[in-house]
């Protein structure tokens, strides 16, 4: 701390006059003027509490905060309080902060005279609240009883800042054209360019001063453009107005951009002297802006026009109809199997085939036609105008024969089908929502007939509709009322026809419709999800029965259960399997879970690891349906599992079909090099197991060695086979 030499004597008698002036006077003792009385002192800071100037108190050298009025407290943001002790270097007006301390520090040092010392002042920038204001601060040293502080009177000049940059923008030609600015800037002369500055030429291509002398008619794409927007310009500029519009205009090589101008008279008075304007380049803003509105109204992948804007053109196409008596089609074309190629080549290849499909289907139709994504792999035809339905037939025809062609990916060569269903306006419904409801009943009508065909929607599709429905919310109570039942299909050894086991199927039998057959509602089921209940269901049963066949004379009997890919997916199918064999009280090895080959190529790394933690279990694992499937080769190796199940698809013209006799040869092949057990499904003749026979097939099932049968039923099966074994011993 730098004191001025003053005797005791001097500060004695100071101390006497400043008696009275109150504790806090004392403590602070600042200002030279403030050694009157109290009454003076609280009417100065009354005084300075009431001024919008903010006047601030601070120790040096150290720069702490010792007084301020309340202007300076609503500055900061804090009461005067709250400031107290803290440093004047930590309010935010950083390098000017430093540099004011320094300056005060240097005039404590180095002049000892008080009447010497200086004013000083600074404009500085200070950031409150997330917005700048600019600050005039004056500031000197103050010695009091030898302890030198600084003094700092300030006021905000935001305003006068902002006008004075105005008045430079606008009254001064040099300020209005510096080269670093971000934004082009020209002056204006009889609609010739009088000035203008770098950035102007840097945005409009121009060299250095090429720009110059000309008129402003280079800047626009037309002779029309330029006159009707300059008359408008300058009307506004006539009436002292400042005027702004957003436009488009053209680079010197020719290239259209969107730019903002805004214009202003360089005096109101005397718009005949000419005019400002600044250039600002907003291209990628607005062509942003258009790719969202455009994008409101299309699919991001395809940019086929999207659910909304389908909507607004059947609704269009709807009222020109009734006033020309047309008929209007729409089609939902759904891709074949396009879930399994995602899953197996990935979403890269996948999302590029949509694209190639949506040219594709671009190409077949009309230029009133609308070709629709409403995502995933499902596009809707609008089709306008037709003179009669029979139209429809042409163009899918030809759509299906183009969708049919090879596509070429990535190296990959694809080939697709899809199923298509329409509905007809008016015959069909009269508005977008039962067109499309109807279009999609048609479309899965398609794909229940062995997809890559089309269905027009009939009445009937409404009933089924409906059933389907019926058997959903049936579904529900089924279980709770046990209405499901468990029908077992046995399973022989080729070589000596043992018994090893049956496969478990479920049956409905329901109150209204009858034995309902799996193929009805096993749909439903995966699609409400109530596939993963009932899964469970159908293991604790299977197990439940294995259990009566071993204590019935089966040796080592096995129980076949299939899993869908929802169970496996999205159930808790570990728990689900180590509970069934827990409360049965099974072995392990008396499960075999029969998984489809869609399971096996889905998040292959998961299901990976689910075969595995399920195969530690001691359960054993077949593959269904197999050969009918995309990669199962590729997976055989990794998935332990103990069995291949040869689809019947491949079985039931095994005598009289050379390529299915081939394929069902060469996978018996495959899996007895790779030490994997076969069964056939489907065998229905004695010449399909005699084929089997030649062929090494170890195991097969079909309705020539047995039907499904209810668990009572196959019991009675059981023992009869088993009480022909004993005969023949």
């Amino acid at each position: 701390m730098v004191k001025h030499c003053d005797s005791e004597d001097d500060w004695e008698e100071r101390k006497e006059r400043i008696i009275g002036l109150g504790e806090r006077s004392f403590h602070k003792s600042y200002y030279p003027q403030l050694k009157q009385n109290l009454d003076r002192l609280e009417r100065f800071h009354t005084l300075l509490d009431h001024t919008s100037d903010f006047v601030v108190l601070v120790t040096l050298p150290d720069g702490l905060i010792t007084d301020a009025n309340a202007a300076f407290g609503r500055l900061i943001g804090k009461s005067v309080e709250a400031l107290i002790g803290k440093s004047f270097e930590s309010l935010g007006l950083g390098a000017d902060a430093v540099k004011v301390l320094d300056i005060l520090h240097r005039d404590m040092v180095f002049r000892r005279d008080p009447r010497q010392l200086p004013n000083h002042s600074v404009i500085t920038k200070y950031d409150t609240n997330n917005t700048f204001i600019w600050l005039d601060l004056s500031f000197r040293i103050a010695v009091l009883d030898g302890d030198c502080y600084g003094v700092m009177v300030g006021r905000d000049v935001t305003e006068r800042k902002r006008n004075e940059e105005m008045m430079t923008a606008l009254l001064t030609e040099k300020a209005a054209l510096l080269d670093n600015a971000l934004v082009g800037i020209i002056s204006v002369k009889d609609r010739r360019i009088i000035s203008c500055n770098r950035r102007f030429e840097e945005m409009m291509g121009y060299t250095p001063g090429s720009a110059i002398g000309h008129s402003t008619r280079i800047l626009y794409e037309s002779d029309e453009t330029f006159t009707s927007f300059g008359t408008e310009a300058y009307r506004a500029l006539n009436l002292g107005l400042q005027f702004a519009a957003t436009i488009m205009l053209v680079r010197a090589n020719g290239e259209p951009f969107w730019c903002e101008l805004t214009g202003r008279a360089f005096d109101s008075e005397n718009p005949e002297k000419g005019s400002i304007w600044i250039f600002t380049d907003v291209n990628d803003r607005k062509l942003a802006e258009d790719r969202a509105v455009f994008l409101s109204h299309h699919d991001a992948l395809t940019e086929l026009p999207n659910h909304q804007l389908l909507k607004d053109r059947l609704e269009q196409a709807i009222m020109l109809a009734d006033q020309g008596h047309n008929v209007i089609a729409l089609m939902v074309i759904d891709i074949d199997r396009f879930k399994t190629i995602n899953d197996s080549l990935g979403y890269g290849i996948g999302n590029q085939l949509l694209i190639d499909v949506a040219k594709r289907l671009k190409g077949c139709v009309r230029e009133i036609d609308t070709v629709s994504r409403q995502g995933g792999d499902e596009f809707i035809l609008l089709l306008p105008n037709l003179p009669n339905p029979d139209n429809c037939v042409t163009l899918v025809g030809e759509l299906m024969a183009q969708i049919s062609q090879p596509f070429f990916i990535m190296d990959k060569e694809l080939a697709l089908s899809v199923s298509v269903g329409i509905a007809l306006y008016p015959d069909d419904g009269n508005d977008f929502e039962s067109l499309m409801k109807k279009a999609d009943m048609a479309m899965y009508r398609a794909k229940s007939a062995g997809r890559n065909t089309y269905r027009f929607f009939n009445e009937e599709m409404n009933d089924e509709a409906t059933e389907q429905l019926n058997i959903s919310v049936g579904l529900r109570k089924a279980l709770e009322n046990n209405q499901f039942q468990l029908y077992y299909q046995p399973q022989l050894k080729i070589r000596g026809g043992a018994l090893i086991g049956a496969e478990a199927l479920i049956r409905w039998n329901h109150p209204e419709f009858g034995m309902v057959s799996p193929a009805r509602f096993i749909p439903v089921a995966e699609e409400s999800g109530l596939i993963i209940p009932i899964g469970d269901w159908v293991m604790q049963e299977a197990c439940r029965e294995v259990v009566k066949w071993a204590q019935a004379g089966m040796k080592n009997p096995v129980v076949a259960v299939n899993l869908s890919a929802l169970q496996f997916t999205h159930g808790d199918i570990e728990d689900s399997v180590a509970r069934a064999i827990r409360d049965s009280g099974i072995a392990p090895e008396m499960l075999e879970l029969e998984l489809t080959e869609s399971i096996m190529i889905r998040d292959t790394e998961n299901v990976l690891a689910t075969v595995k933690r399920l195969k530690s279990m001691g359960v054993r694992l077949s593959i269904d349906d197999f050969g009918t499937g995309y990669s199962s080769l590729s997976y055989l190796k990794r998935f332990a599992v103990d069995k291949l199940k040869i689809d019947q698809a491949f079985i039931r013209e095994l005598v009289t079909n050379q390529d299915d006799a081939a394929i069902v040869r060469a996978i018996i092949q495959m899996a007895c090099s790779l030490g994997l057990r076969t069964i056939a499904e489907g065998v229905e003749t004695a010449d399909v197991l005699d084929k089997l026979k030649l062929y090494r097939c170890d195991e097969v099932q079909g309705y020539y060695l047995g039907r499904p049968m209810p668990a009572d039923d196959f019991m009675a099966y059981l023992l009869r086979h088993l009480g022909g074994l004993n005969s023949a011993d």
